[in-house]
């Protein structure tokens, strides 16, 4: 059965149970204009929204499946409210979808959303669906909070802090070259480009420890730590035999021929962290993030990252992903 064959409120009535995972927090859901919920007291509001487009940032049956769209659809979100030290409660989606998509794989895409927000508590308020000519396109916003005050923007950086990553870097750009590969084996890296994990509990973590600036890899490392300096009107200086890299990634790069340092610098998708902290809180964090590793510290300077290798150090233009460009 097609979408064409229900049409809208018929898609909207099979897809709209189970949708509310604490529902403490929800005054009016799904099912009127508009929907109500209750900020905590003490609490300042996050505010978040990605879009996907099909053959853009996937390709159903070779990337990705229906489920796995709609898991990172909204874990993309969830990291970006991570990576300000938030705690993700609610959303709200649009659907731009071709009439010739079968029900079938609608209820796919919108399990992968449920399941990731049951996982995280996260409720769906709501939602438009629209008719594409083209491709699907899926569009979530979702909400979080913070204590009032404690936000960690990507321009706290300070001199003298020390620079880290939540885990390996370039495990997701890597899954991404396996799969369109259409390879078998590495499902380490496929993992990690279809299924990243939100560093919801590091982010909130940072804040106990009075992290200083904070940003999620979504565009690459390379990017992302051009980003902090920049904010920060800081340097940045990456050592790169520091960062992690996996063994899979390791192996795969060098199965193809390819450079591992363009996978890490400019391949994205990762949704780990980069941030910068105090060397004694680094030191009290690490206790109890152990995966956390050091790769480079803070300096006085003009916005500028610059990363060493074999004796040199090289400035690091801010590649990876841009759209438009």
């Amino acid at each position: 059965m097609k979408i064409s064959d229900i049409g809208e409120f018929g898609f909207i009535d099979a897809v709209t149970d189970d949708t509310i995972f604490d529902p403490n927090s929800v005054v009016i859901g799904i099912g009127d204009d508009g929907a109500v919920y209750k900020a905590t007291p003490g609490m300042e509001q996050i505010s978040v929204i990605d879009t996907m487009v099909e053959n853009s940032h996937f390709i159903i049956g070779k990337t990705a499946t229906w489920y796995d769209v709609g898991y990172k659809a909204v874990a993309s979100n969830l990291s970006d409210i991570a990576a300000m030290g938030g705690i993700p409660t609610q959303l709200v989606l649009s659907t731009a979808i071709p009439p010739h998509m079968e029900m079938t794989e609608l209820v796919d895409l919108y399990k992968g959303i449920k399941d990731i927000c049951r996982i995280y508590r996260v409720n769906i308020l709501g939602g438009d669906t629209v008719t594409s000519k083209e491709g699907m396109v899926i569009t979530v916003a979702a909400f979080g909070e913070i204590e009032t005050g404690r936000a960690i923007c990507r321009s706290g950086a300070k001199p003298g802090d020390i620079i880290a990553v939540s885990h390996s870097i370039g495990d997701a750009s890597g899954g991404l070259d396996v799969l369109l590969a259409e390879k078998s084996g590495y499902e380490k890296l496929k993992k990690a480009h279809q299924f990243p994990v939100p560093q919801i509990e590091l982010g909130r973590k940072l804040v106990a420890f009075h992290g200083h600036s904070l940003n999620d890899i979504s565009d690459g490392l390379a990017s992302e730590s051009n980003e902090i300096a920049k904010a920060s009107h800081v340097d940045l200086h990456l050592k790169r035999d520091l960062i992690p890299c996996s063994d899979e990634l390791i192996k795969w790069a060098a199965a193809v021929g390819k450079d591992i340092w363009k996978f890490v610098f400019d391949g994205g998708e990762d949704y780990e962290m980069i941030f910068t902290i105090s060397a004694p809180n680094f030191n009290a964090l690490k206790k109890e993030f152990p995966d956390i590793t050091e790769i480079g510290n803070v300096s006085k300077g003009t916005g500028k990252v610059y990363v060493s290798y074999e004796g040199q150090e090289v400035l690091l233009q801010p590649t990876g992903w841009n759209h438009f460009r």
